[in-house]
């Protein structure tokens, strides 16, 4: 595969900031990306922006230096080179500064993605692992935020995107191993946001995104391993254990960032209070997600791939009322960053 087939994809997310490089083939279920080369760094800018409202100078400088590396990765290896960033850029007050900073330094600007426009492009990327038939949820939950998406087979009906995220929830924690009742508080937190879920009746749910990345065990082995299967039980037994054991002391033993363990109790919090909001018992966690679509925007649209796109009308059998609420960008978000030329 040439070059010029290869599109680098690098997603700045409240947890982590990802390098994608994949080409577009085709198949029986349609347009699939071809992974190539994949990396992630851990940075953890959600948790600075839920405890202090900004992104601070030495997280700024690290995010920095990771982009810039994934940039240069990304014209060596790939034709073209797309950023976006997602819910703590969206959410920092100094948000458009650093946008503006890091477009700069790495020559290529960088788009804040709204919630609708992330929640499209997780669908994009996943559309086709869903069953051809039946009412679907899709859960991408990161850092800040957490996308719902419903299907009806493989048609997006609704989508919202929640602003809770296990880092935001991880600041407001106490201990580790969290406090049992801590950790329990934040259920309210989550159940509020909730309100704001697609309404409709799943028969099955498909989750990307950190925390289920995490607990599934896809971070460690970059998507490598396929689909992973979590059940209430499963995640219930895992809770236990998180609440009882200090993260360096898990970390040690299963290999993880123990930074990354860390952030897994409120993680595994959100998914399973989605799962029990559409009174499901399990969910499949897929390795692609927001930096496929990513790609196979670029692909079929080009430099516009970041823009939010007309929704399709819901159908009145999966939503009810004004029940299910499409997640609109307000004024900042949809905001555009301002182009950057190549540095010198």
């Amino acid at each position: 595969m040439s070059k010029s087939d290869r599109i680098a994809a690098i997603d700045i997310g409240s947890d982590t900031i990802h390098l994608l490089i994949g080409a577009v083939a085709s198949s029986d279920d349609g347009p699939v990306v071809t992974r190539i080369e994949q990396e992630g760094e851990l940075l953890l800018l959600g948790g600075q922006v839920a405890v202090n409202g900004r992104i601070g100078e030495r997280a700024t400088a690290d995010l920095q230096k990771a982009l810039v590396r994934f940039v240069s990765i990304g014209r060596k290896r790939a034709s073209r080179v797309f950023i976006g960033a997602t819910e703590a850029l969206r959410r920092a007050e100094n948000g458009p500064e650093i946008v503006e900073r890091l477009s700069k330094a790495a020559g290529e600007p960088v788009r804040i993605l709204s919630g609708a426009r992330e929640a499209d492009l997780d669908f994009a990327g996943i559309v086709h692992r869903l069953d051809r038939a039946g009412t679907q949820l899709i859960v991408d939950s990161g850092g800040a935020s957490t996308e719902l998406t419903m299907t009806e087979g493989r048609r997006k009906i609704a989508s919202a995107s929640l602003p809770v995220g296990a880092a935001l929830l991880g600041a407001a924690l106490r201990g580790d191993p969290p406090d049992a009742l801590s950790w329990a508080l934040r259920a309210r937190q989550v159940g509020a946001a909730l309100t704001e879920a697609p309404a409709g009746k799943p028969v099955r749910a498909w989750a990307t995104g950190g925390s289920a990345h995490n607990l599934a065990g896809l971070e460690r082995t970059r998507g490598k391993s396929g689909t992973q299967r979590l059940t209430m039980q499963a995640l219930s037994k895992l809770a236990t254990q998180l609440l009882a054991v200090p993260s360096a002391k898990l970390a040690k033993r299963s290999g993880e960032d123990p930074r990354r363990v860390a952030i897994l109790p409120p993680g595994l919090l959100i998914i399973a209070l989605v799962l029990e909001h559409y009174e499901l018992t399990s969910v499949t966690v897929v390795p692609e997600g927001v930096r496929e679509g990513m790609i196979l925007a670029v692909s079929s649209i080009g430099d516009d791939w970041w823009h939010d796109q007309p929704d399709p009308a819901p159908t009145p059998s999966a939503v009810h009322g004004n029940a299910a609420r499409i997640s609109r960008p307000s004024s900042a978000t949809a905001a555009r960053p301002r182009q950057a030329g190549p540095t010198t």
